[in-house]
């Protein structure tokens, strides 16, 4: 299928990923902005209680109260849209070797995968289906989070592919799956909102987020099926990035690229000590 025609059928859908991309965007800085402990609204209610009563009243602090409260409603608007929760089937348990953990359950989804793939005729490479090989307990739990996002990935990418063909048995579907790799970053890399001193946010300690880069060719109802399936209440996958390669001849499936993003929220200490 041309891109081009590809673009005006799915017109709609596309502004609506660059929308979601957006909204990812400026999710990172409302959470910097919540939680900066330089913030006159982080930790609000513990400051509140210090403040002399003799320079703030009742309507100045309650005024305090409902910025806090708009802050807090505007954080779960942005789990709502963003969150990818956490399932236990990829979380290392107490007394668990970590190492060991993480083969089974790689070696597991490889093998699924493949088993799926071959059912449907869809070529997986060789090398498609990969992570990044960690170097400590820490870097192996956040593989895992990002096997658990391949994971879901793949549930929805076959779930399109089957979508597409009850519809139309001799449409194209899926045809093959080039890369899907877990990008997970390196704990060196800690992003933070302010740098040095004490006053340093790192993101780390409000979000868990991994990335997952993909590529893939597909006809453009199963283009379409995946990425609306990647928004999910409590399970979305952020597309971050999208590449559409041109086909050589009209008619052929679209190649695609790009990276997903899973970000998982934390409980603020702030809330759970109250």
């Amino acid at each position: 299928m041309d891109v081009g025609a590809f673009v005006q059928e799915n017109r709609r859908w596309l502004i609506g990923c660059a929308i979601g991309f957006v909204v990812y965007l400026i999710a990172g800085a409302v959470i910097r902005s919540i939680y900066d402990p330089s913030s006159a609204m982080s930790g609000l209610r513990a400051e509140v209680q210090r403040l002399p009563k003799e320079l703030y009243g009742t309507s100045q602090r309650d005024d305090l109260y409902d910025e806090q409260e708009k802050l807090v409603a505007q954080r779960e608007r942005l789990e709502r849209t963003l969150a990818f929760k956490r399932g236990t089937e990829y979380q290392v348990t107490a007394g668990t070797d970590a190492g060991s953990f993480l083969f089974e359950a790689g070696r597991k989804l490889k093998t699924e995968i493949r088993d799926r793939a071959d059912e449907r005729n869809i070529d997986v490479g060789d090398s498609a289906v990969a992570w990044t090989v960690p170097t400590g307990v820490a870097d192996i739990k956040r593989v895992l989070f990002g096997l658990e996002l391949l994971d879901e990935a793949v549930e929805r990418l076959f779930a399109a592919h089957d979508a597409t063909k009850a519809r139309d048995e001799d449409a194209v579907g899926l045809r093959s799956i080039m890369q899907l790799r877990a990008e997970t970053e390196k704990r060196s890399s800690r992003p933070t909102y302010r740098q040095g001193g004490r006053d340093a946010v790192d993101l780390r300690d409000y979000v868990e987020q991994e990335k997952l880069s993909f590529k893939f060719e597909a006809d453009a109802p199963t283009l379409t099926a995946f990425f609306e399936a990647c928004r999910q209440s409590d399970r979305t996958l952020v597309v971050e990035r999208v590449t559409m390669q041109q086909p050589e001849r009209i008619g052929e499936p679209v190649v695609v690229t790009g990276v997903l993003t899973g970000i998982a929220f934390k409980k603020p200490e702030t809330e759970s000590e109250q």
